[in-house]
């Protein structure tokens, strides 16, 4: 006789159920600051001027910069989060927002101490973010403001409102990748702004692993590194703001950054982008490549003695022989109808072809661009 096992159902559904995570019973040892809500904090540093500019310059730096979305009134918006990954999974813990305050700067920073508390610490982060604020960020378009709206949605609450965004990075590649390589705001810190943090930052590759870590002790301790490194992303972020109008207004000596600044205007202002780079020519050492620019400009509008003008002057300085070369050939040829002058400028081109010989498969396409160049100009002044 088959006897049956007895079964607790209690025992087995005890066992089954998912067991909340277990929290500390309270949030020690977390910088100055005080509670605005429960389980959300928040830090407030007051520091003097950032940039010595006055309100009317500082009113200068954002017309200026308006093209690209400054605006009034200003705030510098950084975020530390749980992952870099986006998605509805990632979530922020700490939102650092500059803002100025007559001649001073205050930097806030507001902490959630358990996702728990996520829509209370939202709320309040709308309640101390001014009305219609024209932010300033750092791939805040790609990352920090899309993932702050996310949250704002999933705990049913308005986004923020469609307001002037300046994202700091596209200008900063614009302006100095090729000098710096890495565009991190780290990097842009040493190599451009030269600030050297103390050696409390804690890298940003840490950050989510410390919270996580605080969230299970409750010791806010080892957070304090974090709320360094976001404070000092706002200053950084309010210096690379008058550093990058700077450069944008015309104010630089430096070729290589009035050229990029050149660049930049180009697709907003034309005048400006060639009063730019008619700058970075005139300057020591020359920015070749401003030159190159304005030629090609002035041959596009049609232009061709300043292009000429301009294009001898490089080829005489030795930049890019071979386009040159080929560019004063195609004007002679096809705008000036000029084919024994055309003719000798290909040959030219072709005599520093042969000098330099270049290896690369796109300069060996060149090669049979010149030669066909020349067969045809011949054959033009043997039908003459």
């Amino acid at each position: 006789m088959s006897t049956s096992k007895q079964f607790n159902l209690d025992e087995i559904f005890a066992r089954l159920k998912v067991r909340k995570r277990e929290e500390p019973a309270q949030v020690i040892n977390l910088p100055p600051g005080r509670f605005l809500d429960e389980g959300v904090y928040l830090c407030e540093a007051l520091h003097g001027p950032i940039s010595e500019v006055s309100k009317y310059e500082q009113k200068r730096c954002i017309e200026t910069l308006s093209s690209w979305g400054a605006g009034e009134p200003l705030v510098f918006f950084d975020l530390e989060t749980t992952g870099l990954s986006g998605g509805t999974g990632t979530y922020a813990f700490l939102a650092g927002i500059g803002i100025f305050q007559g001649d001073s700067f205050t930097v806030r920073q507001l902490f959630l101490c358990s996702p728990k508390y996520e829509q209370a610490w939202l709320s309040k982060l709308l309640d101390i973010i001014p009305g219609k604020p024209a932010f300033v960020t750092y791939n805040g378009k790609n990352f920090d403001l899309p993932l702050i709206n996310t949250r704002l949605l999933l705990s049913r609450m308005k986004p923020f409102e469609e307001t002037k965004h300046l994202d700091l990075l596209y200008l900063t590649r614009r302006l100095w990748k090729r000098r710096i390589g890495s565009c991190s705001l780290s990097n842009v810190e040493r190599q451009i702004l030269n600030i050297e943090r103390e050696s409390d930052d804690i890298p940003g590759r840490f950050i989510p692993d410390l919270y996580m870590t605080f969230l299970k002790t409750g010791d806010a301790a080892t957070l304090h590194g974090v709320f360094y490194h976001n404070e000092m992303d706002i200053i950084s972020l309010c210096n690379l703001f008058y550093r990058v109008a700077f450069v944008l207004s015309g104010q630089s000596h430096d070729p290589h950054e009035v050229n990029c600044a050149g660049d930049a205007w180009y697709r907003h202002d034309l005048d400006q982008a060639k009063f730019l780079w008619t700058k970075a020519a005139l300057l020591e050492p020359p920015a070749m490549e401003a030159l190159w620019k304005l030629a090609m400009e002035s041959k596009r509008r049609n232009n061709y003695t300043e292009a000429l003008s301009l294009l001898t002057k490089l080829y005489g300085m030795g930049y890019r022989r071979i386009d040159v070369a080929v560019e004063i050939s195609k004007i002679y040829e096809h705008k000036l109808k000029d084919a024994h002058t055309a003719l000798s400028w290909a040959d030219k081109a072709m005599m520093d072809f042969l000098q330099y010989r270049p290896l690369a498969m796109t300069w060996q396409n060149k090669q049979s661009d010149i030669s066909k160049r020349l067969e045809r100009l011949k054959r033009k002044l043997g039908a003459l």
